[in-house]
């Protein structure tokens, strides 16, 4: 009797752990996934020739979650008031346009990162959300600079076939824009500024010489008429 009081009550102990499963959600028992964003930035020269733009620096927000198929905005970024309803590829341009501008006013800092030789820069251990990914500055090559526009990433990345892609990689579309600022020419030397003094030194001495001379004829004279006076 005691042995099927124990093997009922062992079964319905596994019965209750069973319905337990059931009900709780299975995310709550794994830990959220992360990814990864590998940026390889390069472009285009007018003369057709690809161009690897190292020492580029791009800065990484965390801006947004997805709740019930929504992108809502999180943490400091909610106070921006950005509408994210349009996320066509024009819409999300404007998005992250407008979080940029946020960044800027609230002095907003993210995670920054440097492309290498190679242009290319990795962000790891990125959870589950909407990043605004901002480029600073411009990168000089040869006569000209490259520029690019702040974007949107999302992790994981879902493509046209419905694949889900947790390590996402992106090539910012770079603008090239010739390099304003050009080199001042030399001044070229005044023209031989010591021989114009020169001149006037000469010029100078050549009348004391003269002046000397009329003297000294005069002199002569004096003395020759008061000689020929005495006679």
């Amino acid at each position: 009797m005691k042995k099927k009081v124990r093997k009922i009550g062992a079964f319905l102990i596994a019965c209750m752990f069973a319905l337990t499963c059931l009900v709780i959600p299975q995310d709550a028992f794994a830990s959220e996934r992360t990814g990864s964003l590998t940026i390889y930035y390069h472009g285009i020269t007018p003369q057709g020739n690809q161009a690897v733009l190292s020492g580029a620096e791009f800065s990484l927000y965390e801006a947004g979650k997805k709740i019930e198929n929504e992108w809502k905005l999180q943490g400091a970024f909610e106070a921006s008031g950005v509408d994210l309803t349009d996320m066509s590829s024009s819409g999300q341009r404007k998005a992250a346009e407008k979080l940029y501008n946020f960044t800027v006013k609230e002095n907003l800092v993210g995670e920054s990162r440097t492309t290498g030789s190679n242009g290319r820069v990795l962000f790891r251990n990125l959870t589950e959300g909407m990043y605004l990914c901002v480029p600073r500055g411009e990168v000089s090559h040869d006569n000209g600079l490259f520029r690019s526009a702040p974007f949107l990433v999302f992790i994981p990345e879902v493509d046209e076939n419905g694949n889900v892609r947790y390590d996402v990689t992106v090539e910012p579309k770079s603008e090239w824009v010739e390099n304003e600022t050009k080199p001042q020419e030399p001044v070229p030397p005044q023209e031989e500024p010591e021989n114009k003094k020169e001149n006037g030194a000469k010029t100078g001495d050549e009348t004391n010489i003269w002046l000397y001379t009329l003297l000294l004829f005069g002199c002569a004279g004096i003395v020759i008429f008061a000689g020929k006076k005495e006679h």
